[in-house]
């Protein structure tokens, strides 16, 4: 709310809140009720839906108190007689037993010790409890070819970092402090377990805030940005390569690991899918044939643009069947956002693609295909990454909303990294990518999906 004061339009005041004070009577609210009342004094309470009403003192809540009184009959609902123990002024609290919550379950904690000193692992696997017998076969593939290997429970950091309380934060802390406390500092970290910006479930579509990521502002909006958590000396890019499975039910889970153990096994892979939205208010085609020359020339180039179809289905036609061969690479530049490239695909088309474990990379250049903390809409990066029956070993895309030319930097830098240099993982190309990025809205919001240890078979 805000006002337009005497001096004109610009000078405004914004309202941020309004405390109003009032009576209330003995009357409880929705079968509760917490009050004040001087100690000695006889008080009835009224309003009660059902007999069984309780009232506890709870001037010290280390100290609580159960009040004795007696519940009666009145012409409409219940009502508790009782005297308020003590001397001065008392708080304390009525309600009915249907209001007390009970616990769904008890779980015993075994002690980590994370925080301590430690001879280190390569690459740290931080996974929602329910998630990590999945991980298993990944994490000893990995430990076979060479990585040390630590599978870390989610709450086991909260205990540790943060009081037992959920919060981002204790992750990065926990990498923080590896920097000081490990002989070796982690290379890899993987999280595992799907996010949302509404933790507590507020709006009802379901508790999905699995593993947290760190919400962050940009020019255009907040969004979720997961190179915070390893950026250790925040001076805006990452030290050490991140990647994230997205998942909320343990056969996501199984579907992404069997994924990614079938892409090792399988073979190399010699063509790359060059895809470009119109050219309305960016040369798109223009900057993916820039990405074309820097792609080696034992790769077969097959080029889907938009504007050279005679309309989007048959582009989209294209796209899916070209996609279903298995390329090495789907290299999209386009306007897009949360379940779409812009006339050329959608989450629905997912569900027909049919590659099996010959496994694309996707590098989509367009806003919002990585929005995963959307608790109510499932966005193209997270579809394809859990494709059944094909789909990707891993996209990299962003969360938020960013200018096209920022984003045609970056992926200029990460095509030379992953084709005209030494061998490099996934998470590692897209982490040093990172630091020839100019936008720092680039920087912050593109996510890898996938596992960061990933090498490209080409």
């Amino acid at each position: 709310m805000s006002f337009i004061a005497q001096n004109g339009e610009a000078d405004i005041s914004v309202l941020d809140s309004i405390k109003l004070t009032y009576w209330h009577t003995y009357a409880a609210d929705n079968d509760e009720l917490k009050f004040r009342a001087k100690g000695g004094e006889d008080i009835t309470i009224s309003g009660f839906r059902s007999p069984g009403i309780r009232v506890v003192d709870i001037t010290e809540p280390s100290n609580v108190v159960e009040v004795l009184g007696k519940a009666q009959v009145q012409k409409e609902g219940y009502c508790f007689r009782f005297r308020v123990p003590g001397m001065g002024e008392r708080t304390l609290l009525a309600f009915t037993i249907e209001k007390v919550k009970l616990i769904d379950e008890v779980v015993l904690n075994q002690p980590s010790s994370w925080s301590q000193s430690s001879s280190g692992y390569d690459f740290v696997m931080i996974s929602h409890r329910e998630f990590m017998e999945a991980l298993k076969p990944l994490k000893q593939l990995r430990e076979f070819q060479g990585l040390s290997v630590a599978l870390i429970d989610i709450e086991d950091l909260y205990d540790e970092f943060s009081y037992g309380v959920k919060s981002p934060r204790a992750i990065k802390d926990f990498l923080v402090q590896t920097k000081s406390k490990w002989k070796k500092t982690p290379r890899f970290v993987l999280l595992v377990g799907d996010a949302s910006f509404d933790p507590k479930n507020y709006y009802g579509f379901g508790d999905y805030d699995f593993v947290p990521t760190k919400l962050v502002d940009t020019q255009y909006l907040e969004t979720a940005s997961d190179d915070w958590f390893v950026d250790l000396n925040n001076d805006g890019l990452p030290e050490i390569a991140i990647g994230r499975l997205p998942v909320r039910t343990v056969d996501e889970a199984n579907t992404i690991v069997s994924k990614i153990i079938g892409y090792e096994m399988s073979g190399a892979i010699r063509e790359a899918i060059l895809v470009a939205d119109r050219n309305e208010g960016y040369n798109f085609e223009g900057a993916s044939e820039t990405v074309r020359n820097l792609l080696p020339s034992s790769l077969m180039v097959r080029k889907i643009y938009r504007s050279q179809f005679s309309s989007d289905e048959q582009a989209r036609s294209m796209l899916i069947s070209s996609i279903s061969r298995g390329p090495l690479l789907v290299n999209f530049i386009g306007h897009g956002s949360i379940e779409i490239w812009r006339g050329m695909l959608s989450t629905d088309d997912v569900e027909v693609l049919v590659n099996g474990m010959r496994l694309p990379f996707f590098v989509s250049m367009t806003c919002l295909n990585g929005f995963f903390q959307d608790p109510y809409a499932e966005p193209l990066a997270e579809a394809l990454l859990k494709a059944p029956q094909g789909g990707a070993i891993a996209v990299w895309t962003s969360s938020g909303l960013a200018e096209p030319s920022g984003q045609a930097t970056m992926n200029k830098e990460l095509i030379r990294l992953l084709f005209n240099s030494d061998p490099i993982t996934l998470g590692e190309a897209t982490a040093k990518v990172k630091f020839s990025a100019g936008d720092d809205d680039v920087r912050k919001t593109w996510i890898l999906f996938g596992d960061p240890t990933t090498r490209l078979k080409p």
